[in-house]
């Protein structure tokens, strides 16, 4: 076997496999793009998990009625629009 014919051999394609989140500990369905160092799921059994480094390219073509922010201190923000274009924030009660 040659070097290039081993490094294949080393690396295993990790899709779609039962796993739990390198950031978030959850468990679920998910992937990893660097052989198992980090893993990502996204498919937890609460549905569809999306994440703000990976997948910003696909939740930006997805138009939304509302959605919710942290602020830095840990309150949530529900954040819309109204038809003249105004943005209409509201504090999520705990």
């Amino acid at each position: 076997m040659n070097n290039q014919e081993e490094k294949i051999v080393e690396q295993r394609a990790i899709i779609d496999e039962p796993m739990y989140d390198s950031k978030t500990g959850e468990y679920g369905k998910g992937y990893s793009p660097d052989n198992g160092v980090t893993r990502i799921v996204q498919e937890g059994t609460d549905g569809r998990h999306y994440h703000q480094d990976t997948d910003a390219g696909r939740i930006s073509e997805l138009v939304f009625d509302s959605f919710k922010l942290k602020s830095p201190n840990g309150t949530i923000w529900k954040v819309s629009i109204d038809d003249g274009g105004n943005l209409i924030k509201e504090k999520e009660e705990s």
